[in-house]
């Protein structure tokens, strides 16, 4: 049985914090997180702006938009709660209703992304490779509805109906690597990956070498492998062992295996870098070794998808979203910054943002390998 919520322009309300988590999600097993604000940090702000200009209202031709979220989702911070957040902000905006539901089972995941079509939504959403098979039969029986898949490079050969909204992985680990490389107090860092075979990991893992070298010339860089992204227990091996071998800051996957990594790396007194979601208010519990988090902002790309539909701007088959566009971006601080760093890494982003323009429809070197953000699809 799932749970629908409706939502009109007198909806003002956030995402209950008491919807709980189901399913073999990353966040399967985590303390709830606590809706804190950044700002907690020790430094004054986050060094990239999450904020989005509020456009006036505009009249276009979305009329409703639902979101068919991941078993378990959303909950605030994660990539469905934060897609929800940013679809009932844009459904104000622009004079749409907007709906979500939330299956409880995978099953259920399938028939309600064919519900929301049928029941005529001009916009479905969903989040992550899970419900891609069910949104591709969908769109093919509902050519007059937009489809928009979060988090996800979508197949070549989808409907004209179907658009991808993807996160430069690449570009998120050169960050992370730049910000590890810098505090390490050592000549060392490490990042934990899930397999070798993963693609995403190998993205980051390539931007996480680079943006270390970038910040400490000759650095050396050791990426080690979980096996899996579902073993929690695996990612605390792997991350044992390069804190072992003098590794003082470690980058973790956002899975169930990286989950143990950086819990690992915390207890072992290592630093952590965290990427994808905000570890701060996904793992608390690591809050004391937690550097800062490479966010994707699913919200901030989910908000430009339906404005420009709303526009009548027809979408790609697959938008990449990086730090140009705002759709990755540094949490705040929770550690000191060294000296220096702060006019340093402004001149990285800096770079980052008057980098060449992306082609909108070129997708990254391949599709996400689970759910969001490379989680786990759910069982």
């Amino acid at each position: 049985m799932r749970r629908t919520i409706d939502s009109t322009l007198a909806f003002a309300s956030a995402i209950s914090a008491t919807v709980l988590l189901a399913g073999c999600t990353i966040f399967s097993n985590e303390p709830s997180p606590t809706a804190l604000p950044t700002g907690g940090a020790r430094t004054a702000s986050a060094l990239i702006s999450t904020e989005t200009a509020t456009p006036s209202p505009t009249a276009g031709p979305v009329k409703s938009v639902t979101l068919v979220a991941l078993v378990g989702e959303p909950k605030d911070w994660t990539p469905a709660g934060l897609t929800w957040l940013g679809i009932q902000d844009t459904a104000r905006q622009i004079g749409a209703s907007a709906s979500l539901i939330e299956p409880l089972s995978s099953a259920e995941l399938s028939a309600d992304v064919e519900a929301a079509a049928a029941a005529e939504a001009t916009v479905v959403v969903t989040v992550g490779s899970a419900a891609d098979a069910a949104v591709q039969a969908a769109a093919a029986a509902h050519p007059t509805t937009q489809f928009v898949e979060v988090g996800m490079v979508v197949p070549d050969a989808s409907p004209a109906n179907v658009h991808g909204l993807a996160f430069d992985e690449a570009e998120a680990g050169y960050l992370g690597g730049y910000v590890a490389a810098a505090f390490a107090g050592s000549d060392k860092v490490g990042m934990v990956g899930d397999t070798k075979t993963d693609t995403r990991t190998a993205d980051y893992a390539a931007g996480f070498r680079n943006g270390a070298s970038e910040a400490v010339p000759g650095v050396a860089v050791t990426v080690a492998y979980s096996g899996t992204p579902y073993l929690p227990e695996e990612g605390r091996t792997a991350a044992a062992a390069l804190v072992k071998t003098g590794d003082t800051v470690i980058m973790t996957m956002p899975s169930l295996s990286g989950i143990g990594a950086m819990r690992e790396a915390c207890t072992r007194k290592a630093q952590v870098v965290a990427i994808d979601v905000d570890a701060w208010q996904i793992v608390p519990d690591v809050r004391p070794c937690l550097i800062v988090s490479v966010t994707n902002r699913y919200d901030v790309a989910i908000t430009d998808a339906l404005l420009a539909i709303a526009a009548g701007r027809a979408l790609p088959l697959v938008t990449v979203n990086d730090v140009a566009n705002g759709g990755i971006a540094l949490s705040a601080f929770h550690a000191d910054l060294p000296a220096g760093f702060q006019a340093d890494l402004d001149a990285v982003i800096g770079a980052l943002k008057a980098g060449p323009p992306r082609p909108t429809a070129a997708p990254p070197s391949a599709a996400p390998s689970g759910g969001p953000s490379g989680s786990p699809a759910p069982s």
